[in-house]
């Protein structure tokens, strides 16, 4: 994928170089860390994904993959979430906080474009 199609499934990052005033600048930077990861096709990424995969079943605990959100972003939003609770997130913890903190009140821009 380009950089512009992978930008399709970001709700925040644009591929600005900062973070627009009035944007949540973590939201921001963990989907441009994605991008890079991604561009780079970085074993890193998919470390993560595997490493939630095996630990809670990401791809099925995720009923709401229809969602636009890739499985990496979801993977590192749930490392951060971790890293910034200072203890491992369960699954219902993750879930809401995705849907209370990241998705709330957004939509990818590939959702923006063909949802209309």
């Amino acid at each position: 994928m380009t950089r512009e199609e992978l930008i399709l499934d970001c709700r925040y990052y644009n591929g600005e170089e900062e973070p627009p005033e009035g944007t949540d600048s973590l939201m921001w930077g963990y989907e441009q860390v994605w991008v890079k990861r991604m561009l780079e096709n970085d074993p890193k990424l998919q470390k993560l994904i595997d490493f939630y995969s095996d630990r809670y079943d990401l791809p099925s605990l995720l009923p709401f993959q229809e969602d636009g959100t890739p499985i990496g972003i979801k993977a590192i939003l749930w490392s951060r979430l971790d890293h910034w609770s200072y203890l491992p997130a369960d699954a219902d913890t993750f879930k809401e906080w995705y849907h209370e903190t990241y998705r709330a009140n957004t939509k990818t821009h590939r959702q923006l474009l063909y949802n209309h």
